[in-house]
């Protein structure tokens, strides 16, 4: 009973933290209002936007300060890139303080530096490329800085942005648009903050607020994200028609229906829901660079029901709860228990990570949080999979008038530990690799093939277990020996009663 209210608690508890959550932080957007508050990183990754022809980026860098009276060097790197194994390379391989950035060859990524010239009055902004890459002909760029006149013969190609300061609150204001202008230089675009120490200085904290506005064309999508709302809605139609599929299954085969088949039926239905509301997301976020608040927490919310759905059923199949035994032992029990507060941690860190800008502290911290906590979730639905195997292989050794069924349902469960693992490798691991290969256009090409991954992973579930009175699942392993270790519930004899009956008229029938 302990045990059941639980599980009963967890959902009213993750919606309420949700909220809590929501009520918190805002929504992640392509209108970006990013707030540094006494930071002292060398580095900082502001933005990072597929950016199409006469698709636009607008930077408005203002009330930088610097705690120095001598202020270090800062400035802004703009990295171009055409896949994601090329992105955000300057965060992860080079030093932009370095006169020498070593490392850097034709497979890297384009990089300018924006170079802030912090000197009061005269303070002002210069572009120039890095070393080694002068081949790089940013013509097709327009560098449009927004505090000039933009008729300015010189408003197009400029090497010399303007810096204003503020002598009252002695900080900086800097503000531009990078236009591409040429289809050659479309690219993965992504802006870094940085700031270099004066003569090995320790470096001082700063302060500055960015809001970095993204677009290509109408849409206020990159350009991988673009056909993402049309995508979703399709999957949405496909999770409709599987719901629609598995209940005319339970009501035609309703005498052979266990609670696990409504637990399916409602994880299906739960996808569904989450494709839809989230190509509703994505059609907002086109449309107005931020999404509806209200659609938003509908999302998150069916997003965390579908999580702790998929992998508590995934775990009853594995344990055969219901179908071969009643009880759960208590490792299955601690596995049970342990998946659903994992799930609840991983789910709200996702909603963290994509409530909240890359620029902040904690994000990467979440980030890792969440993938951790995801593989220790499908690490842990492995082992019932494997103790089912384990227990048919050691009643195969012990009976011999049932060794038919009992082979039958071994061939079964490890058909469903293979189908499991690959579907983790897929989903978690392979497409991983193949998202850092894909060019910036085509990032929307892994969440079809995860999706499809996962349709094709609940159809051939689902058929294996079934609501059908001859599938080897539902036949139980030493019926005798079970139902007296293992008690039925009053709600599951009569199914169990019918079962037998219909299988003893089809032997006599035979």
């Amino acid at each position: 009973n302990e045990y059941k209210s639980y599980l009963s608690m967890a959902p009213c508890k993750l919606t309420a933290l949700l909220v809590v959550v929501l009520l918190l932080k805002e929504s992640q957007s392509r209108i970006h209002e990013i707030n540094i508050k006494s930071d002292y990183r060398q580095s900082i990754m502001l933005s990072n936007f597929g950016l199409l022809q006469n698709g636009y980026i607008d930077v408005d860098v203002t009330t930088l300060q610097v705690a120095d009276r001598v202020p270090p060097h800062f400035g802004l790197v703009l990295e171009s890139s055409q896949t994601a194994s090329s992105a955000q390379y300057v965060e992860n391989h080079i030093n932009v303080c370095k006169e020498q950035y070593h490392g850097i060859d034709d497979k890297q990524p384009k990089l300018l530096k924006m170079e802030m010239v912090l000197a009061g009055e005269d303070s002002k902004v210069t572009i120039t490329k890095v070393e080694n890459r002068n081949d790089w002909d940013y013509s097709g760029l327009i560098f449009s800085d927004l505090a000039r006149d933009e008729s300015e013969p010189d408003a197009k190609d400029k090497s010399t942005l303007t810096l204003n300061y503020d002598p009252e609150t002695s900080s900086y204001t800097f503000h531009f648009r990078l236009t591409v202008e040429k289809p050659k230089d479309e690219a993965e675009y992504t802006f870094y903050f940085y700031r270099c120490p004066n003569n090995g200085q320790n470096m001082p904290e700063y302060t500055f607020t960015a809001n970095i506005t993204q677009k290509n064309g109408k849409s206020y999508l990159s350009a991988g994200e673009k056909p993402l709302t049309f995508i979703y809605m399709i999957i949405g139609v496909v999770y409709f028609v599987m719901t629609w599929i598995w209940v005319k299954a339970m009501i035609y085969h309703a005498s052979n229906l266990f609670k696990i088949h409504y637990l399916m039926a409602a994880l299906v239905c739960a996808k569904f829901l989450a494709s839809v509301l989230h190509s509703i997301d994505f059609y907002f976020i086109g449309s107005h660079g931020r999404p509806e608040e209200a659609w938003v927490i509908l999302w998150y919310i069916i997003h965390l029901v579908r999580g702790l759905l998929l992998f508590i059923s995934l775990a009853l199949i594995g344990m055969g709860f219901a179908f071969v035994k009643h009880v759960l032992s208590s490792n299955e029990k601690m596995v049970l228990m342990t998946v659903v507060p994992l799930q609840i941690i991983a789910n709200v860190a996702y909603v963290i990570i994509d409530s909240s800008e890359e620029a902040e502290v904690n994000y990467s911290t979440w980030k890792k949080i969440l993938i951790f906590v995801d593989l220790l979730c499908c690490g842990a639905i492995i082992f019932p999979v494997m103790w089912s195997i384990r227990h048919l292989q050691q009643a195969t050794e012990r009976s011999d008038n049932k060794a038919t069924l009992i082979l039958s349902q071994l061939k079964l469960f490890r058909q469903f530990y293979v189908l499991v693992v690959v579907y983790i490798y897929i989903t978690r691991i392979a497409l991983q690799f193949l998202e850092v290969i894909l060019p910036f256009k085509y990032l929307w090409c892994k969440i079809v093939l995860e999706e499809l991954a996962t349709v094709v992973f609940f159809t051939i579930t689902g058929f294996k277990f079934r609501p059908y009175i001859q599938n080897p699942y539902y036949k139980l392993v030493n019926e005798d020996d079970d139902l007296e270790m293992n008690p039925v519930p009053d709600s599951d004899r009569e199914t169990l009663r019918n079962r037998a009956t219909r299988a003893d008229s089809s032997d006599g029938d035979i």
